[in-house]
């Protein structure tokens, strides 16, 4: 059971890095074009391919099993480089069935105060049966709302995490959306 135990606890410990990084940017040009127009961008990377708004760049993310990101320009932060508004996808491998690991590490986030559950649940993106966690976050004096995407394949768990400060979030919903129904495991 340590063993056991142990992973369980390095998932938790994976799934609020992700959290805590914000995506670091990588290119600080802002290419909105006019009214957000500019046609949309691929990125095919690590098994997974998916489409993001052209106005957004592909991000830096320092947690071990991100294997991409993407962030809008518009919000980042000039101190410390990181937007507040991106989106984050791990992959790992699955250490129990996806709705054990889904629940166990849930529950383990949510006995932490500066964190409360918004809606949890099963959902569909695209092809893909997937489950989904939307929640707040309080820190620093801000709040930040995420939609984590839980996708299982082949003995292997897929984490899209969609971040934007709480009273952007409903704003950006069309943005996350587009990357959720243009992601694909290749």
């Amino acid at each position: 059971m340590g063993e056991l135990m142990k992973k369980y606890i390095l998932g938790i410990i994976l799934v609020i890095a992700v959290i805590f990084v914000s995506g670091c940017i990588t290119s600080s040009s802002d290419n909105s074009g006019v009214n957000g127009t500019e046609p949309p961008k691929t990125m095919a990377k690590n098994g997974v391919l998916i489409k993001y708004p052209g106005s957004w760049v592909v991000a830096q993310s320092d947690v071990n099993n991100s294997i991409m990101a993407v962030a809008d320009p518009k919000f980042k932060d000039s101190v410390t480089g990181f937007s507040s508004v991106n989106v984050n996808i791990q992959k790992k491998e699955l250490p129990s069935s996806l709705d054990t690991y889904f629940n166990q590490t849930y529950s383990k986030l949510f006995s932490n105060s500066s964190y409360t559950p918004v809606a949890i649940g099963n959902t569909s993106i695209g092809s893909y049966n997937a489950l989904e966690a939307v929640y707040t976050q309080e820190g620093n004096g801000s709040v930040k709302q995420h939609r984590a995407i839980w996708i299982e394949n082949n003995g292997e768990v897929f984490v899209i995490l969609c971040t934007a400060p709480q009273e952007d979030f409903q704003n950006q919903i069309k943005n996350f959306d587009f990357i959720l129904n243009n992601f694909r495991i290749t």
